[in-house]
């Protein structure tokens, strides 16, 4: 029996995605909250601190859910689509909102934000479950351990490949003393590669066969 190495590294992409953007959501994020909103280390550490507090709830709800789900895509690539799709659309409004309010401050901008980021993060929540629990669904159990270590391989490059476009789009020489930094290009450029690493495992993995494959495997080798 040996790990499908190939097919393990496209299970990872969307592993790689969440943590591309969870790179650039807890480098970019509290700068736009203290820098462009004025919100003080307080606030802005609650903020900050609401992802792991839904994280609490949304992580163990969807990934129940996901377990109970049967679908023709799967039980996982579903909400892997909704889940991404919806964090695509909110990432990129949020640095309209934040070149926004730099523009023209306003309270109602302040509270769309936050409204919207708190959106944001109950998208990401709604499938990051269901893309760990992908792996294990359509690899062998002897071999779990070995496609564990490939999807946080896969998270680190994520993690790499966006320090590597934040260096790229805005080093120090071109950030250093603005009163305002645009960080459009930079969501934009993570929320691409949100959508090609979905879409790559979309088309490449079928998640219904390789599942039954496994199960099958596994009543021939318990």
């Amino acid at each position: 029996m040996k790990l499908n190495n190939k097919r393990t590294i496209l299970v990872g992409l969307a592993f790689l995605s969440i943590s591309a953007f969870w790179q650039m959501y807890d480098s970019i994020i509290p700068l736009i909250l203290t820098n462009t909103f004025h919100l003080n280390e307080t606030f802005s550490g609650a903020i900050m601190a609401a992802d792991n507090i839904l994280a609490l709830f949304l992580l163990p709800l969807f990934g129940s859910i996901s377990d109970r789900t049967n679908t023709r895509i799967g039980k996982r690539m579903p909400f892997i689509l909704f889940g991404t799709g919806c964090a695509i659309i909110l990432v990129n409004i949020l640095p309209l909102l934040d070149n926004g309010y730099a523009t023209a401050p306003s309270p109602f901008k302040t509270a769309s934000f936050i409204i919207v980021l708190g959106l944001l993060l109950i998208a990401m929540g709604t499938y990051r479950s269901p893309a760990v629990a992908l792996m294990p669904d359509v690899t062998p159990k002897p071999l779990r351990s070995k496609g564990n270590a490939i999807i946080n391989l896969m998270g680190a490059v994520g993690g790499v490949l966006y320090l590597g476009i934040s260096v790229l789009l805005y080093p120090r020489e071109k950030t250093q003393g603005l009163v305002h930094v645009d960080y459009q290009p930079l969501f934009f450029v993570v929320s691409l590669i949100m959508v090609v690493s979905v879409a790559a495992l979309l088309l490449t993995i079928r998640e219904p066969r390789l599942a039954r494959e496994n199960q099958a495997l596994k009543k021939k080798h318990p």
